[in-house]
């Protein structure tokens, strides 16, 4: 039998009450308290943050106590650190049991914390994804590149001159460029996102195959296995290749359509706020506004032909 469109008909009204109570209505078929986690993608600061703490523990504070605990995920990454704050925070408050529904996906520093709950409960069009640093380059919001790209550039230029025998001196304006201490970041970075994933997979959702857990943080953290970091990883392969504790929500199944329907309301709201997140339970709801700070234009001096422009400092690795 077909069905209405959702999010057609939900533009009005969408008030957080409608919201609160599909989370009423949800929560009796997953046994646990459900809380939402949804960050813009269109906001510069829609990220896996520092931030996000207080609200977070807000959010967590005001549940009743409960031993069991569902969070709806959607994020596109961020911060790792952050990201490991807030499935601590979660793994202390549900003692029994923590689990990840991504209803659309949840990337990079999201899908850190999905390796540190129990399972994952993803929609059919769900997905997760690898890990492998970005390094941020000059100042946020702005563009990154993979921290791995810093590293093979350099193994590339080192092939290129052992194994093939072009001359150094062809290679010395890259070199240059090269800085020692932005390859140690670059590795650095790349060893904690795979430490990371090891640790939390061995004490929950493969703590019974540690040889997997380590497999798994390897592939999804070096960037080589997956090569593309928005590469769509969906349940079918987090279950079957990555062997992940993963379950696909049946499509045509009432708790799917609350599901979807929850995950609309959320991102609509964000569209018509304007906000950067909402973090929602049955009781309270929270958005979080950040306006970006502008810096003041200003004029540069234009840059000769004969020099070369510094490239811009790389400051923080997100995932």
């Amino acid at each position: 039998m077909a069905k209405n469109p959702i999010y057609r008909d939900i533009i009005a009204p969408n008030d957080v009450r409608i919201r609160q109570e599909l989370i009423r209505k949800i929560q009796p078929k997953l046994g646990g308290s459900l809380i939402i986690y949804t960050a813009n993608p269109g906001h510069p600061f829609g990220l896996v943050m520092s931030q996000d703490t207080l609200l977070f523990e807000d959010i967590l504070r005001s549940l009743p106590a409960q031993s069991h605990g569902y969070l709806m995920l959607t994020s596109p990454g961020g911060d790792p650190n952050a990201a490991e704050k807030l499935l601590f925070m979660c793994r202390k408050r549900f003692t029994d049991g923590f689990y990840v529904i991504v209803p659309n996906y949840a990337k990079s520093a999201a899908t850190m914390i999905a390796l540190g709950s129990d399972k994952i409960l993803m929609g059919y069009l769900a997905e997760l994804g690898p890990i492998d640093p970005q390094l941020q380059i000059g100042s946020i919001p702005g563009p990154s590149l993979p921290a791995r790209s810093f590293i093979d550039g350099l193994e590339n230029i080192r092939t290129k001159i052992r194994d093939e025998g072009d001359p150094v001196n062809m290679y010395v304006p890259m070199l240059s460029k090269i800085r020692p201490e932005v390859i140690a970041i670059c590795q650095s970075a790349i060893e904690g996102s795979k430490n990371f994933a090891a640790k939390w997979l061995k004490q929950y959702m493969l703590k019974d195959d540690h040889k997997q857990a380590d497999k798994v943080a390897k592939w999804l953290s070096e960037g080589k296995e997956y090569k593309s970091h928005g590469k769509v990883i969906d349940c079918a392969e987090a279950k079957d290749a990555l062997k992940l504790e993963a379950e696909e929500i049946n499509k045509d199944s009432q708790l799917w359509d609350e599901i979807w329907e929850l995950y609309l309301r959320s991102v609509q709201h964000l569209q018509q706020t304007g906000a950067a997140k909402l973090f929602e339970n049955e009781h309270v709801s929270l958005s979080m506004n950040v306006e970006p700070i502008v810096a003041p234009q200003q004029s540069k001096p234009p840059v000769k032909p004969q020099q070369q422009a510094t490239p811009p400092k790389p400051e923080q690795a997100n995932t």
